[in-house]
C-alpha cells in the first residue's frame, strides 16, 4: 500500500497550488506544509518524495503526515476516502443526492471530505442551486447547520457565494426570501451569502429586504452596522431625503471590523460632510497603515469622486498606488476597476485626458463582481462623460449620458442624473 501515493503527491500540489517541478519548488512546499501540520517533514524527504533523491519507499509516518495536511486522519484514511475527494466523484456522489428529499450522516460526511479540496465547493453551490430551485428547505438545512466549511478559503467562498446569491434572486421573491429567513441563523450562510455577496444591483428592491433579515437576526455589532450603512448608501445615491438625518458613530468594536466595513463607514462620513475636514482625512490616512488598503479604499474612493475631493484622490492615489493594485485578492478585478477610475479622475482634473482615457481602457466591466456591475458602471460612465465634455468629443459624451441612464433605472441611483447636469454637451 505504501508504493500508491502517487495521487497523494498530486493532490498535495493541489491543495498548495505549488507545482513541483524545481528544487526551489520543494523549498516552497516544505514551508507551506510547516506553516499548516505541527509535524514538519524533513526537505530530504521531500526531495525523495518528487524524485530530486534516489527514491525510497516513503515510511507510513511522511504517508500519514501528508494526508494529514490534506485534512485526513492518516494516509488509511485518505486511501478509504479518496474517491469522494476526487473532483469527478464528488460530483457524482451530489448528483446522485440530488434524487433524495433529505440527507443524512452519510451524505454529510461525503461532503465533508470533498470539500477538503477547496474547489469542490463550487461543485456543492451547484448542488444547492438545485435544492433551492426546488425549494427543499430540510436538505439547505443540513448542509449549512452540519457541513465543515472551515477548509474554504475567501476566494472560493466568494464563488460559492455569488452561485447561491444568483440562484436566490433567479426565484419568486416570496420564495427566495423565506429561504433567507430559513438560513439566516447559521453564521456559515449569513457571512458568506448575503454579507459577501453585496447586491448594489437590487439595493432599492430584493436586497433591500434581505438586510431587513439580516438585521433581525444579527449575530454581532457588526452585522447591525453594515445594516445601517447600506441603507445610508441607498437613499443617498437614490435621493430619498431621510438620509439627510442619518447620523453613524463608531460602534464600540470598531477595530476588529473588516477592512472593507471600516471603508464603508468612512465613505459615508465623506458623503455626509460639506467638505472633507483635516481631522477626517487624518483619520483616514491614519487607517490605511492598519488596513488592507486594497479593502479599505473600495467605498472611499467612490464616495471621493461623488464630493469632488480630487486633491484627496490623487494623495491616495500617489501614496498608495502599488497597494491598491494586488491582484492576489478574490475581488482584484473589481477593486481594480474602482482604482482605475479613481486614477482616471485624478488625471483628468489635471487635465491630462490621454492618460485619464487610457486609465477606463484598462477597466473591464465585464469582469467585475456581478453585484457591483451596475454600480461601479455608473462611475466608469460618468468619469467618461467629464472627460468627452472636457475634449468636446460629443458622440462619446452622448453614448456615455445613454449608459448612465440605463444604469440608473436598474439601480434607482438617481443621484448620477443630478451629477450628469453639469457635464452634458448639447
Amino acid at each position: 500500500m505504501y508504493n500508491d501515493y502517487s495521487q497523494l503527491l498530486i493532490d498535495v500540489q493541489k491543495k498548495s497550488n505549488i507545482t513541483v517541478t524545481t528544487i526551489r519548488d520543494v523549498k516552497y512546499l516544505k514551508e507551506e506544509l510547516d506553516a499548516v501540520i505541527n509535524k514538519p517533514l524533513g526537505f530530504n524527504t521531500l526531495r525523495r518524495l518528487f524524485g530530486f533523491l534516489d527514491r525510497t519507499v516513503p515510511s507510513l509516518a511522511t504517508l500519514n503526515t501528508l494526508s494529514i495536511y490534506l485534512g485526513f486522519s492518516s494516509f488509511s484514511s485518505y486511501k478509504n476516502n479518496q474517491s469522494n475527494y476526487s473532483e469527478w466523484y464528488f460530483q457524482q456522489s451530489l448528483l446522485r443526492m440530488q434524487k433524495l428529499k433529505i440527507i443524512g450522516e452519510e451524505e454529510i460526511n461525503k461532503i465533508n471530505i470533498g470539500l477538503l479540496d477547496e474547489k469542490n465547493i463550487v461543485f456543492l453551490a451547484y448542488f444547492l442551486s438545485f435544492q433551492i430551485e426546488k425549494n427543499n428547505i430540510e436538505i439547505l438545512n443540513a448542509v449549512f447547520k452540519y457541513v465543515d466549511f472551515k477548509q474554504v478559503t475567501g476566494t472560493q467562498f466568494h464563488k460559492f457565494s455569488t452561485t447561491i446569491s444568483l440562484s436566490l434572486l433567479n426565484i419568486p421573491e416570496k420564495k427566495s426570501l423565506s429561504i433567507y429567513e430559513a438560513l439566516i441563523h447559521y453564521d456559515t450562510f449569513r457571512n458568506n451569502i448575503p454579507l459577501l455577496f453585496i447586491d448594489y444591483t437590487n439595493l432599492n428592491s430584493r436586497y433591500y429586504k434581505i438586510l431587513s433579515i439580516i438585521e433581525k437576526n444579527a449575530a454581532n455589532e457588526s452585522d447591525i452596522f453594515f445594516v445601517s450603512l447600506m441603507r445610508f448608501y441607498k437613499n443617498y445615491y437614490s435621493e430619498i431625503e431621510s438620509f439627510l438625518d442619518y447620523e453613524l458613530k463608531k460602534p464600540t468594536d470598531f477595530s476588529s471590523f473588516h477592512s472593507v466595513l471600516k471603508g464603508r463607514f468612512y465613505g459615508y462620513c465623506i458623503l455626509q460632510s460639506q467638505k472633507v475636514s483635516p481631522k477626517l482625512k487624518k483619520e483616514i490616512f491614519d487607517e490605511c497603515s492598519f488596513n488592507r488598503v486594497s479593502f479599505f479604499l473600495e467605498e472611499i474612493i467612490p464616495a471621493l469622486i461623488i464630493k469632488e475631493e480630487y486633491d484627496i484622490l490623487k494623495e491616495i492615489m500617489d501614496k498608495h498606488y502599488e497597494e491598491l493594485f494586488e491582484s492576489d485578492i478574490w475581488s482584484s478585478t473589481t477593486t481594480s476597476a474602482i482604482y482605475l477610475i479613481g486614477l482616471s479622475n485624478s488625471n483628468w482634473y489635471a487635465a491630462s485626458y490621454a492618460r485619464a482615457k487610457r486609465n477606463l481602457e484598462l477597466v473591464d466591466l465585464e469582469l467585475v463582481e456581478i453585484g457591483y456591475y451596475d454600480y461601479l458602471s455608473l462611475f466608469y460612465y460618468y468619469t467618461k462623460l467629464k472627460i468627452s465634455f472636457s475634449e468636446k468629443a460629443i458622440e462619446t459624451n452622448h453614448n456615455a449620458l445613454k449608459n448612465i441612464k440605463l444604469h440608473v433605472k436598474k439601480t434607482g441611483f438617481k443621484l448620477f442624473l443630478s451629477l450628469v447636469k453639469g457635464f452634458s454637451l448639447r
